[in-house]
């Protein structure tokens, strides 16, 4: 299965996807061939910014033939702002047109324009905004023309986000299907990755989750352990035990992310190899999903070591033990 893009110059189409199953967004396509220092330079190289009128969601974006596809969401943190965005058309008198035969919003060439000149204005100082950006390899990405490309399902997608004027690596994640490209590309779950810890005190969700979770109960080899909010792993049959512990929940999609709570005794030979005490920080390196009481999808990060500031040990026996690209795991009574 493949999502596929229009580079259009007339309007601009957001986030809806068509009766034909095809997602349109306009992108930049660059003339010159130019290699940056750094894959977060990108992050900098879109000229327009884009106003998304299903989301309320203000972004850039630009594709590079040689690296790949670079987004930059821009989320407002005042009171004031947020209301502004959320009533964005009306403050601006913009009208937004809508394509009944392929159900896509879009804005006409004139106020895409006027847009960007608005956005530009009040993006002059990244300080009023919260900065998250996305990374897609160009290895997912096949350019067709100018016009058109598209992007292969499943792919791999980075998240960053900027602190203090620099771009910092959060995490990896694979996108299996139609279904996991928006929801982990929504404003909800954008907006989840820079908002503050204290949302797991503040989560109102009621998780069924304590128990032993397996791909295959009967015979299966890796196991998840979970007890409130701690949860243990058997890593690469046997080799390498971890313990977690949960970093934060995502209650719109019924989802938590767990980072290292310590070092591990039982190692294994495997184990012994690892730099355990550069994995002990805030960054995630498992996440479950919830499909239903019984069944959770599980997500596999990797080890993020705080020095080198790569994930490493991204294998692990669950994608050993099945053929799929998703790992689904049940409980086990």
């Amino acid at each position: 299965m493949k999502i596929k893009f229009l580079l259009l110059s007339l309007s601009v189409i957001f986030n809806v996807i068509s009766c034909n199953g095809q997602d349109k967004k306009d992108v930049q396509l660059p003339s010159e061939k130019v290699i940056p220092s750094s894959i977060t330079d990108n992050f900098s190289k879109s000229e327009n910014l884009y106003f998304n009128p299903e989301e309320k969601q203000i972004f850039s974006t630009a594709l590079n033939e040689n690296l790949g596809k670079f987004t930059v969401y821009y989320l407002p943190v005042s009171k004031v702002d947020i209301n502004y965005f959320e009533n964005f058309e009306n403050e601006n008198n913009i009208i937004t047109l809508y394509d009944e035969v392929n159900s896509l919003s879009y804005f006409s060439t004139a106020d895409v324009k006027k847009i960007n000149e608005i956005l530009k204005n009040k993006i002059k100082s990244e300080n009023n905004f919260k900065l998250v950006g996305t990374y897609i390899p160009k290895k997912y990405i096949t350019v067709e023309n100018r016009d058109e490309y598209h992007i292969d399902f499943p792919y791999s997608q980075k998240y960053y986000k900027k602190e203090n004027g620099k771009w910092i690596f959060l995490f990896e994640k694979k996108i299996i299907k139609q279904e996991d490209d928006s929801i982990f590309n929504s404003k909800k779950y954008i907006n989840s990755l820079v908002s503050n810890k204290k949302d797991i005190k503040n989560s109102k969700t009621q998780y069924q989750i304590d128990g032993r979770w397996m791909i295959n109960c009967e015979n299966g080899v890796g196991s998840l352990t979970i007890e409130g909010k701690n949860a243990s792993l058997i890593l690469l049959y046997n080799q390498v035990y971890i313990d977690m512990t949960e970093l934060k929940r995502f209650d719109f999609e019924n989802g938590i992310s767990y980072k290292l709570k310590e070092i591990p005794e039982d190692i294994g030979n495997i184990g012994r190899n690892l730099n355990w005490k550069e994995y002990i920080n805030d960054e995630p390196i498992a996440y479950i999903k919830m499909i239903d009481d019984k069944t959770y999808h599980f997500y596999w990060y990797g080890f993020y070591n705080k020095k080198t500031k790569k994930r490493e040990f991204k294998e692990n026996s669950f994608q050993q033990e099945t053929n799929n690209e998703e790992v689904i795991l049940k409980k086990c009574e």
